[in-house]
């Protein structure tokens, strides 16, 4: 896996926050038909746990989902199609939960296996929306969750077809 640098995650973010509807939709539109269960889990089933506790921060959750999007496909590529089966997805999880659940410290959870420039930014934009409310504090740590769950599912999809070094 290709890790990302700081600039390139900022070049990523900046070049999202450019584009137009009509350009997002189809950004979205694709992404959906490769893959379908991602786009399910990101625009669907994540917010929809998040909403129980946090309308906005199920809004905030999805717009960073779209942003992880484009970082993705902007500095590795198009995501493969398909690779993200219910079954696939299934067994990722357990392996992310069983790492998890390794875990020692808070700050053991952001570790060698993932995009630490792009969970920095994430994080700091949950912080920014929250801005230290109190009402937001349950529902931002369940996002800080769901966002490295879903930038460590997007590393795996990308695993997934990278050439593999002998």
């Amino acid at each position: 896996m290709k890790f990302l640098s700081k600039p390139e995650v900022f070049k990523a973010i900046q070049l999202a926050k450019t584009l137009d509807e009509t350009q997002g939709k189809k950004i979205l539109a694709d992404f959906g038909k490769q893959q379908v269960g991602m786009q399910q889990m990101l625009f669907g089933g994540f917010p929809q746990a998040i909403a129980t506790l946090d309308q906005e921060m199920a809004h905030l959750f999805m717009d960073l989902g779209f942003e992880i999007i484009c970082v993705y496909q902007s500095t590795l590529g198009d995501m493969p199609q398909n690779i993200a089966t219910p079954k696939w997805m299934q067994e990722k999880m357990a392996e992310l939960e069983a790492e998890i659940k390794k875990q020692t410290t808070a700050s053991a959870a952001t570790h060698d296996n993932t995009q630490i420039e792009l969970l920095e930014y994430l994080t700091l934009a949950v912080d920014d929306f929250v801005g230290g409310r109190k009402d937001k504090q349950e529902a931002a740590m369940v996002v800080y969750n769901l966002l490295f769950l879903t930038t460590r599912l997007f590393d795996s999809i990308y695993d997934e077809t990278a050439p593999t070094v002998h």
